[in-house]
């Protein structure tokens, strides 16, 4: 007596069967990229840069403060020495300022108005940069 196996064939399954695989392991992928272009935004402990960077407009640029301080602060920049008052920020808020671009070489005065303050290291703008002065928790 012969035997007879039947094997019944669906057209498509295994094709089906393999992208989904293959969908599965690009989302996967996807995901990895993003959690680990995401994770390289986040900042690393209390390091507290005070500069960071971005773009406004032609004979200007944006400067964001962001006050980690509990204190208010009164702003100045420096330009060549000379000074120009540019607005407050309250403590732990976050302010933006349009200003009129003058020279390369560019400072920040912080004046708390509880006492003390200091001046940024300088910094090179251009115009229609976007800059983000972020004043540390522990300024004084």
């Amino acid at each position: 007596m012969d035997t007879i196996r039947e094997h019944s064939c669906v057209p498509g399954r295994d094709a089906d069967r393999s992208g989904t695989l293959l969908r599965t392991l690009r989302g996967i992928l996807v995901l990895t990229a993003l959690t680990v272009a995401f994770s390289a935004c986040l900042p690393l402990g209390e390091r507290e840069s005070v500069w960071g960077f971005g773009g406004a407009s032609d004979d200007t640029f944006t400067l964001e403060v962001e006050n980690r301080n509990y204190n208010s602060a009164r702003l100045f920049a420096h330009w060549n020495g000379q000074r120009q008052r540019i607005g407050s920020v309250g403590g732990n808020q976050t302010e933006s300022f349009t200003l009129d671009w003058r020279t390369r070489d560019f400072r920040v005065e912080v004046d708390f108005l509880a006492g003390g303050g200091f001046i940024s290291d300088p910094i090179s703008v251009n115009r229609g940069d976007n800059l983000i002065f972020r004043i540390p928790a522990r300024a004084r």
